[in-house]
């Protein structure tokens, strides 16, 4: 049901603050007096909010900070997640996450966003 929701032209996105999660019942009962077809809402897991907010904050690597291998790996990283997302409730879900986990790890060690200051460097050593 998520993903034939996802795929319609007539979705919108909402943030929404302050409001316990009992307020998803009260938000679809609203959706489906105000919706012209079948309405429906939908709460993402806390990876998709995390997500979700990056984008709307605006926190994109800019391209002076990206690396053609960084870069790749990040893409790596964000179609893992997309899959993650889609095979949740599959048992490959897990082995999707670890993979994903490893991809993010290599992208943090090659990303020119996670590199120490030089000055960090020479306390350490």
């Amino acid at each position: 049901m998520a993903s034939e929701m996802l795929e319609r032209e007539d979705l919108s996105i909402y943030v929404v603050a302050g409001v316990p999660k009992s307020f998803k019942k009260k938000l679809q009962k609203f959706v489906g007096s105000e919706s012209k077809s079948d309405g429906d809402v939908m709460l993402l897991d806390e990876e998709m909010t995390e997500w979700v907010l990056a984008q709307v904050k605006g926190e994109k690597r800019r391209s002076h900070e990206k690396t053609p291998g960084s870069s790749a790996l990040w893409r790596a990283y964000r179609a893992l997640s997309a899959a993650r997302y889609h095979l949740q409730d599959q048992p490959i879900e897990a082995k999707i996450r670890n993979l994903r986990d490893q991809i993010e790890e290599l992208w943090r060690d090659t990303s020119p966003l996670h590199e120490e200051p030089e000055e960090e460097l020479e306390e350490v050593g």
